[in-house]
């Protein structure tokens, strides 16, 4: 399509003179500018699709894929629901659970609490508490009746540790002559678990499940079975499978899933995303109307060189595709350059953010604010490659007006007073 002599006059267009200087920092802002946007494009859209990804991962491993729920909010015979519910396929865990609110308190601290009961020998098999155990050792949780686990974040912020002492206050408690009198309890921390959410670091506490059945007086009962499921882009397809297999054992009962439970979050988390793809875009698009000033000013200084070409036999449409594959360039380049800067960016944002937290001494992430201890980051080979096409889209796009410019060159008056 584009022949050798086309593409020599265009490099040689682009190469720097000194009598075109303006020309080629404006050639060159347009250059940064481009790469400037893709790079901003890259990063931006790998840390929200990390931050969805960590968030989702830091939900379900609490809370599972499904939440069945009981009518009156207590369950019998939760061990034949459990077993029944493992045989259909693509179920791998269901945890009976026991939850409340309580006051958590530790000599003269008191925190809000939310109070989870769970098998020991699940809590084992959950990878989000299992894996991420920082002081003390999960073994020993449950072998006592007064056993704890808490977060790092609050054990580092109130000083605690394994052995220590945590009184759970209720108002759920006797009701005597007086009133109703608040449940007190007293439990022994076994381990320390950090997953990174930092709500979940400071208010989640897990008690061994006969625990929490005696504390919050549910006898032999749970509140509710956790249901997880091989992957949970499954939900569609198994809700309906997971819900006949209820009603077989438990009817009347209440079958949420995770993106009911969540749904306000994730669809903000969506919205956002889509919001700042498009409002990002338009630092590619201000880059483009700089292509387009600096080749509208390239074509104005080669307005001699053009009819010189044009008079030698080349034609318009030779000299329509050499300015485009001027304009191309630029925009080339400049995508390139964006993206081999972003994706360095994007895998390596946690490293970038320490080292510029050191040399600044300032605190540029708090996880307090945004629930995550760290900023992560995911790069998504699609949106890289939408990104890359949208951006050589708006460069290819632009350089046609000039180009269309150049090729209407008219050699007769431009070579008349020469």
């Amino acid at each position: 399509m584009f022949r050798a002599h086309e593409w020599m006059v265009a490099f040689r267009y682009l190469k720097v003179r000194s009598n075109e200087g303006f020309v080629t920092l404006v050639a060159l802002f347009s250059l940064l500018g481009i790469a400037i946007g893709v790079m901003v494009l890259i990063v931006t859209m790998s840390v929200m699709n990390g931050f969805r990804e960590e968030l989702l991962s830091k939900v379900i491993g609490f809370n599972g894929h499904m939440l069945y729920q009981p009518v009156g909010g207590r369950m019998n015979d939760y061990d034949d629901a459990v077993a029944h519910l493992k045989k259909v396929d693509h179920v791998v865990k269901v945890l009976p659970i026991v939850e409340g609110h309580a006051l958590a308190t530790f000599g003269s601290y008191s925190v809000p609490a939310l109070v989870r009961g769970v098998k020991p020998e699940d809590i084992r098999h959950m990878p989000l508490i299992a894996d991420n155990i920082k002081v003390g050792d999960l073994n020993d949780f449950g072998t006592g009746d007064n056993d704890i686990l808490i977060g790092k974040r609050l054990a580092d912020k109130y000083g605690l540790s394994p052995g220590d002492l945590v009184t759970l206050v209720t108002p759920r408690g006797r009701v005597t002559p007086f009133g109703t009198v608040p449940r007190i309890a007293n439990y022994q921390i076994r381990a320390i678990f950090e997953v990174g959410e930092y709500n979940y670091d400071t208010g989640y506490f897990f008690l061994p499940l006969k625990a929490a059945q005696s504390y919050f007086q549910y006898d032999d009962q749970v509140a509710a079975l956790e249901i997880s499921l091989t992957h949970p882009d499954m939900i569609t397809e198994l809700y309906p499978v997971v819900q006949q297999a209820m009603r077989e054992i438990s009817p009347g009962g209440r079958l949420v899933d995770w993106r009911v439970l969540n749904q306000s979050f994730f669809n903000a988390l969506q919205v956002e995303r889509n919001v700042m793809f498009i409002i990002l875009s338009f630092i590619i698009l201000v880059a483009v109307f700089n292509i387009i000033s600096t080749m509208i000013m390239m074509v104005k200084n080669k307005t001699r060189d053009v009819a010189i070409l044009r008079t030698m036999g080349v034609t318009s449409a030779s000299i329509m595709r050499i300015f485009f594959i001027v304009g191309s360039c630029i925009g080339m380049v400049g995508t390139l350059l964006g993206t081999i800067c972003g994706l360095a960016i994007a895998y390596n944002v946690q490293e970038i953010l320490n080292f510029i937290e050191r040399m600044t001494g300032l605190s540029l992430w708090e996880g307090e604010v945004r629930f995550l201890s760290e900023v992560p980051a995911i790069v998504e080979p699609t949106e890289v490659t939408i990104v890359i096409l949208v951006s050589l889209g708006m460069s290819f796009f632009a350089t046609l007006l000039p180009a269309w410019r150049a090729a209407k060159v008219d050699p007769v008056k431009s070579l008349r007073y020469e």
